[in-house]
Formats: C-alpha cells, structure tokens, sequence
C-alpha cells in the first residue's frame, strides 16, 4: 500500500512539473514573440531601418541572427545621432554610401551585409 502512494504521489508531481514547465515555456516565448515585435516596431521608426533596406539587408533577419545588446546599440546610436539632417539626405536621395563618413552603424552594417552575403 505504502509503494502505491509513494508511486501515486510522484506520478502527480512529475504530472504537475511537466504541466507547469510546459506553461513557463509557452508563456517564455510569448513574451520573447512581443519583445521582438517591440524591437521591430522601433527599428522600424528608425533612419537605421530604411539604411539597411537600402543596403540590402533584411532587418527582420538582422533582429533575429544580432545579440539583442548589439541590436540596441546601433538603435540607441541612430536615435542618438547629431547628422540626421545629412543622413535624411542622403536616404532620400538613395545614396546610403554617403553616410559612411558620419554614420557610427555604417561600418558594421557593412560587415554584417558582407556576411550574410558570405551565407
């Protein structure tokens, strides 16, 4: 009778572990599902966005393949950035090589297009 209950008993546990880590996973992603939309929706109202379609970067692969620390990073220098005035220039008149003096993302979106170019 004993070994029944103690066998009852961690048949339950082990039922309500994987229940409650299958919840903990699916509301982990969830969460990661808007995180990376709020990411996206902020490259989106940025000069960096319309740079990397103009360099021929995809930024939903971007956001999904660059640690989210350096993703942050070029956003917050893009927002940042003292030569919007150029920078709008020279977008609108699609010449995104121009930027290259000034931009602080320029460099590394370079290399970042060079890969995945490599791919």
């Amino acid at each position: 009778m004993y070994s029944w209950l103690t066998l009852l008993a961690v048949v339950f546990a082990l039922g309500l572990f994987v229940v409650l880590l299958s919840w903990a996973i699916m509301r982990n992603l969830r969460e990661g599902e808007r995180f990376r939309a709020r990411l996206a929706h902020r490259l989106e109202q940025l000069r960096l966005h319309r740079l990397m379609r103009m360099l021929g970067m995809d930024p939903n692969r971007y956001l999904h393949e660059q640690p989210i620390v350096d993703a942050e990073r070029h956003m917050r220098a893009c927002a940042r950035c003292p030569e919007s005035t150029r920078c709008d220039q020279a977008l609108e008149q699609e010449q995104p090589e121009s930027v290259a003096a000034y931009c602080a993302n320029y460099e590394d979106l370079q290399a970042l297009r060079d890969r995945e170019k490599q791919e």
